[in-house]
């Protein structure tokens, strides 16, 4: 069976992202609960300061200015995920984008980051991290730059000892690569 993602109904889609995001919350949520041995603990991941704010944004900048300069001088075929990103991005309005990414960034780092690497180490993390997302595996090129990425989230989580700096780099990354997308491939476009 084969999956026609171009034909596939908007509404379902953003439907699919909703509920991964929900249930990563969830697990997140339960897993914090059992491996954080108070609630406290669970909240020390959560430090915020102009150290956390200004390297997350500085390294989320950064990604999204590599990443603009590799699609334009790499083949398409390089960025190709299957067409799932064009399509949810390009069938999302401005304000869906912002409100995704801010979920995703969310959710995603609570888990990666602040559980898992936290209790299981940076390998164990990104190894997860790369697993789940699982379109990317088929194509050499966006395997190798989620590896790296789920990296550098790690080192820098481990570096700013705060939850913050790498959801602010996950929004900045998935936030301004959406809304390029989003005009680019927008529908009826």
């Amino acid at each position: 069976m084969t999956h026609d993602i171009e034909n596939y109904p908007c509404h379902l889609l953003k439907l699919a992202v909703l509920y991964t995001q929900i249930m990563l919350l969830a697990l997140s949520v339960l897993l914090g609960l059992i491996l954080f041995g108070q609630l406290s603990d669970f909240t020390l991941i959560f430090k915020l300061n102009s150290k956390v704010v200004l390297t997350g944004f500085m390294i989320g900048v950064f990604c999204v200015a590599v990443d603009l300069i590799l699609m334009k001088y790499l083949p398409e075929k390089a960025f190709y995920d299957g067409g799932i990103n064009i399509r949810l991005f390009s069938c999302l309005s401005p304000t869906q984008i912002l409100f995704v990414t801010m979920l995703i960034a969310f959710s995603e780092e609570l888990l990666f980051r602040g559980v898992i690497q936290t209790h299981f180490g940076i390998l164990t993390a990104s190894i997860v991290f790369i697993a789940v997302h699982v379109r990317y595996l088929k194509n050499i090129f966006l395997f190798i730059n989620v590896a790296i990425l789920s990296f550098l989230l790690g080192f820098v989580y481990e570096y700013t000892e705060s939850l913050w700096s790498v959801i602010i780099i996950h929004f900045i990354i998935d936030y301004i690569l959406g809304i390029y997308i989003h005009y680019s491939y927008k529908e009826g476009v």
